[in-house]
Parts: C-alpha cells; structure tokens; sequence
C-alpha cells in the first residue's frame, strides 16, 4: 500500500515497500552508496553486506518523518548502516 500524507511524505507498506526497497537496490548495482561495496538482499539484516534502505531524515519514534521516495532514501550495507545509526 502506498500512502502520502498530509505534508506529502510517502509511505509504503507490504508489497510496495518490497518493491521499493527492491527499485533502489537495482538503481544502485547493488552496491553500498557510502562505501560502494557490493551487497546482496539475500543476507539476513545482521550482516554486513546485507541490503538496507536508509532514510536520510530518519524513520524514528513512529516513522514520525518516514519518507519512502528515492530522493529521501538511499541504499546502505549493513556496516555503513549501522554506522549512520551509531551501532
């Protein structure tokens, strides 16, 4: 399900979000967009050459400023993930 608010910020849910996630990873070779290894979305999350989206503006507390465009997002292995998110 695709949504858009009322301060124009899409959110996806489901099937679209997989899609989505799947869309980015494809735009980007399949590489890690901060240190351009490559990465696979067959990796469980804990791994650090597994796929994720990271949202530049945060999703915290609630998805309070989730946005899933491309504009907002980008994709990250694990490793630089985690390191945006002080892990």
């Amino acid at each position: 399900m695709i949504k858009v608010t009322k301060d124009k910020r899409t959110i996806r849910t489901g099937k679209d979000y997989t899609r989505f996630r799947q869309v980015v990873y494809e735009l980007q070779g399949a590489m890690c967009g901060q240190c351009r290894i490559f990465t696979s979305m067959g990796y469980e999350p804990e791994h650090d050459y597994s796929f994720h989206v990271h949202h530049k503006n945060g999703r915290g507390m609630g998805g309070s400023k989730r946005d899933d465009t491309f504009e907002a997002c980008t994709g990250l292995c694990g490793s630089c993930h985690r390191k945006e998110h002080g892990q």
